[in-house]
């Protein structure tokens, strides 16, 4: 019994020795990795202007290739392993909403996520810029957080954690980090919110009196038709004598086993200042559908979706869908080579999209006279070729989780394709001749 109760004694000193080196060598490879901390060469988020730095070296791993866009921001993550319960996190996030709280009010919601407490806080200048930050404390982890707001109006923000030893560490990396911090204020997001100011200055004259009607046909890669889409927009004197604009639309999409469809109508002042949009969208395979709401008073969406209502602040850098290709249009005619701006699509998200001109259409796609690389960032990055002539869209190539063309065509064409699709046209249309009544008419609706 004496020898068994040694022999754990033993056991337990070998034990010790082999948690206390370690720890020795955690602390070791702390402070080495402390003292020779590298950061990356500056890395843009295109079209921004803004250029920032992640820590560097074979410790740590990217959790993206570059930034990612998801939720209303752009992230981009790292971490680096330090042992089994040891890790560090870091996260850059640049929002394309506007603050609708303080920054205290923003520092104590990071608390409450992790459920700690904040043990300080300051503002600081870094770099070129001030932050205000915070340390904040909770039983598993210590956290780092600095957020600024840059020129353009647009949130930054960088988050380190430190799980287990190593909180000297992420505070110098979370300090240096914020010190790499650089924005070019000749950026397509400024240039953006300066050609959309315009643009919506411009509406009664670029919108045609009373409403006109697109028809497009949807093809595959193989010109295999695939569906259709059909829009109208306009504007019109309400029985107030008001500017207002309506715009309806109507798709179908069928490709293997995507059988999509969506309804909309919009009704909006001249100004896009205040806008009602009402979008149903389909799945034929389940006969489900999803109606949305979206609405904008006093700067404010309000977006309802299956019963669940979400609010987002509205900058003058965003933009309707429903007006997305007559602003490719415009800007193809302005003085802009390359803008940036947010629009709002129908499933009630936000979508960053990059414009730049494509100096010479192919011949492929004649007669159309002018072109535009159209980026779009959502969950799935959607990348289009617009090609437009005699003032309207002709055709785009869309590349996407689904790959199709969409070409202009007659409505007579499109109900010999999809003659199933009539009463709903039908029902379009004759939401369009309301509007134009009431035009007429000076009487209200």
């Amino acid at each position: 019994m004496d020898q068994e109760k040694l022999r754990r004694l033993g056991l337990d000193k070998v034990a010790f020795l082999v948690l206390l080196l370690l720890g020795f060598v955690l602390a070791k490879f702390i402070i080495s990795y402390g003292s020779k901390l590298e950061l990356s060469q500056p890395l843009a988020l295109k079209g921004t202007g803004l250029e920032v730095s992640v820590p560097f070296g074979d410790s740590w791993k990217r959790l993206s290739n570059g930034f990612k866009y998801e939720n209303n921001e752009f992230t981009f993550s790292c971490l680096m392993q330090i042992s089994g319960d040891s890790v560090i996190t870091m996260q850059w996030h640049y929002s394309l909403l506007p603050a609708t709280k303080t920054v205290p009010e923003r520092l104590q919601a990071e608390a409450e996520s992790i459920k700690g407490r904040i043990e300080s806080s300051a503002s600081e200048k870094f770099g070129d810029y001030n932050f205000d930050y915070a340390k904040i404390v909770s039983e598993k982890i210590t956290a780092f957080y600095g957020t600024t707001v840059l020129p353009d109006g647009r949130i930054l923000m960088l988050g380190v954690g430190q799980s287990g030893r190593g909180v000297d560490l992420a505070e110098k990396i979370f300090r240096n980090l914020l010190a790499s911090v650089k924005y070019n204020p000749d950026n397509p997001v400024v240039k953006g919110a300066e050609f959309l100011k315009t643009f919506k200055t411009s509406l009664g004259t670029l919108l045609p009196q009373g409403t006109s009607q697109n028809y497009y046909r949807l093809k595959d890669t193989r010109g295999t038709s695939i569906g259709f889409t059909t829009d109208s927009i306009g504007h019109f004197t309400d029985a107030n004598e008001n500017s207002v604009i309506s715009a309806a639309g109507l798709l179908f999409l069928s490709s293997g086993f995507n059988v999509f469809t969506e309804q909309s109508i919009f009704y909006s002042n001249i100004s896009l200042s205040k806008f009602d949009w009402i979008v149903k969208q389909g799945d034929l395979r389940t006969n489900r559908e999803v109606p949305i709401h979206i609405q904008l008073n006093d700067q404010m969406l309000t977006i309802q979706k299956q019963n669940i209502a979400e609010k987002l602040g509205f900058t003058g850098s965003m933009l309707p869908e429903p007006f997305f290709d007559l602003a490719v249009e415009a800007f193809l005619k302005s003085n802009f080579d390359s803008v940036m701006f947010d629009v709002v699509i129908s499933e009630g998200k936000i979508a960053p999209v990059i414009l730049s001109r494509i100096n010479s259409p192919e011949t492929s796609v004649l007669p159309a006279e002018s072109a535009a690389n159209v980026e779009l960032f959502t969950t799935t990055p959607t990348t289009q070729k617009m090609y437009f002539g005699e003032s309207k869209l002709l055709s785009a190539d869309v590349q996407s989780g689904l790959s199709y063309r969409i070409e202009r065509t007659s409505r007579a064409d499109i109900i010999a394709d999809f003659p199933q699709w009539l009463d709903k046209i039908q029902q379009m249309e004759q939401y369009r001749l309301k509007k134009d009544v009431k035009k007429q008419s000076g009487k209200a609706e």
